[in-house]
C-alpha cells in the first residue's frame, strides 16, 4: 500500500472534478485518504481562530474535536501529532484545512511525491470551492438587495399605469411603459445571476416531475409574445399528438424555452420567421426553435454558452443583453439530464435543439 500509483491519483482527480460544494470535496478527499492509508477514524478540520471545527468526521466526534497544536506551516506531506494521528494540510489561507487519520498503516506515507501530488490536487479543489461559494454568498446577498427596490418601482408603475393616483396623458403612459420594460429586464438579468451562482457552487435545487411540453411551450410563447408581435414575425408550432411529457423541472424549462423564443425574436428582422417543431427520439425528446434571423458567425459559435460573452457583431451590440442566458439554459439542462446545440451560419438563420429525457419508457 505504500506506493501511490498513477490511476489512484487519476481516480482523485477524477472525481474531484466535478464537486463544486467545498464540504463535497472535503468527503470525497477523507474517504479516498483514508482509503489509501487503511485508517480506521478519519477527519476533516478547519483551523479556525481560538479554535478547531470539525467539518466531517468519519469516526468518534469526541476524540476529533478538541484543539490539536500543528505547525504554522507543513513541512512534509503528513503531520505525526500524536500516537498513530497524522494530519495532512490542505489549505494555508484562513481557515487552514487538514485531514486527519488514525490507526493508519504507516507504510502508506512512504510515497512522499505521491502525497504531495495528492495534497495539492485536494487544496486546489478545495480553494476553487470555496471561491465559488463565497461568490455564491455575494450574489444571492446582491440579488437579495437588488429585488428589494426592482419591486417598489415595479408596483408603484403598476399603480400608475391603473391611474390609481389619477389620470394619465399619453406620454406618461408611454414613459412609464419604458419603465416596467427596464424592470422586466432588470429582473431577469437578476434572476439568472442568481441560477448562475447555484450552477457555479452545485447549490441548485430541481422539482424533477413529469411536465407537458405543449404547456411549458404555450408558457413560454406567452411571455414573448408581445415581441413576436411587435416585430411582425410569422410563428408556427409543430407538436404530434401522443408527445410524452419530459422529465424536468417545470420552471426552470418555461423559462429556458422562453429565453431561447426571446432570442429567436430579437436577432431576426421585422417579418422574420420563427418555427417550434418537437419530436421524440428514442427515451428523448426533441424540441427545435428555428429562426430566419441574422444568424452566428463560425467563430462565434465556440463562444454561445461562456458566461457573460457577447458577440462583437454590432447588429447584436444593438440589442440589449448580458450574455448569461444561454450558458444558464445549458447548465440547467445538463442538471436535467438534457443538452442544448445551436447550428446556425451568417444571415441564414438559426437552430436551437433542446434535448430532454422522456417521462415515460419508449413503447
Amino acid at each position: 500500500m505504500g506506493e501511490i500509483r498513477t490511476e489512484h491519483l487519476v481516480e482523485l482527480g477524477r472525481a474531484l472534478k466535478a464537486l463544486r460544494d467545498p464540504q463535497e470535496v472535503r468527503r470525497v478527499a477523507l474517504d479516498w485518504v483514508m482509503a489509501r492509508t487503511g485508517a480506521v477514524e478519519g477527519a476533516a478540520l478547519l483551523q479556525e481562530p481560538g479554535a478547531w471545527r470539525c467539518a466531517i468526521v468519519r469516526g468518534d466526534p469526541a476524540f476529533w474535536e478538541r484543539e490539536w497544536t500543528l505547525p504554522p506551516s507543513a513541512r512534509s506531506p503528513w503531520e505525526p501529532v500524536a500516537d498513530a494521528v497524522w494530519f495532512l494540510p490542505l489549505t494555508e489561507k484562513a481557515p487552514s484545512e487538514w485531514l486527519g487519520v488514525r490507526d493508519l498503516d504507516p507504510e502508506a506515507l512512504a510515497d512522499e511525491a505521491g502525497w504531495e501530488v495528492a495534497r495539492l490536487w485536494i487544496g486546489m479543489a478545495l480553494e476553487a470551492a470555496r471561491e465559488r461559494e463565497a461568490h455564491g454568498a455575494f450574489f444571492s446577498t446582491a440579488v437579495h438587495e437588488l429585488r428589494l427596490p426592482m419591486t417598489s418601482i415595479k408596483g408603484y408603475a403598476d399603480l400608475l399605469l391603473k391611474e390609481l393616483a389619477g389620470p394619465l396623458t399619453e406620454n406618461q403612459r408611454r414613459f412609464l411603459g419604458v419603465i416596467r420594460g427596464n424592470i422586466d429586464r432588470l429582473a431577469n438579468l437578476v434572476n439568472d445571476l442568481l441560477e448562475h451562482a447555484r450552477l457555479e457552487t452545485g447549490r441548485l435545487r430541481l422539482r424533477i416531475e413529469p411536465v407537458s411540453l405543449s404547456e411549458a411551450l404555450e408558457e413560454a410563447l406567452r411571455r414573448v409574445r408581445h415581441e413576436i408581435e411587435a416585430r411582425g414575425h410569422r410563428l408556427s408550432v409543430d407538436l404530434p399528438e401522443g408527445l410524452p411529457p419530459v422529465a424536468a423541472d417545470r420552471e426552470r424549462l418555461e423559462g429556458i424555452l422562453a429565453k431561447v423564443l426571446d432570442n429567436a425574436a430579437k436577432y431576426t428582422p421585422p417579418s422574420g420567421e420563427i418555427r417550434v417543431r418537437a419530436g421524440r427520439q428514442g427515451p428523448t425528446v426533441i424540441c427545435e426553435v428555428e429562426d430566419t434571423g441574422i444568424g452566428i458567425a463560425p467563430s462565434d459559435q465556440a463562444q454561445l454558452f461562456t458566461p457573460f460573452w457577447r458577440s462583437e457583431d454590432p447588429r447584436v451590440r444593438e440589442v440589449p443583453g448580458f450574455g448569461l442566458s444561454l450558458a444558464v439554459a445549458r447548465g440547467l439542462l445538463r442538471a436535467m439530464d438534457g443538452g442544448i446545440e445551436v447550428e446556425s451560419a451568417p444571415d441564414q438563420g438559426t437552430r436551437v435543439r433542446i434535448r430532454l429525457p422522456a417521462a415515460e419508457p419508449p413503447r
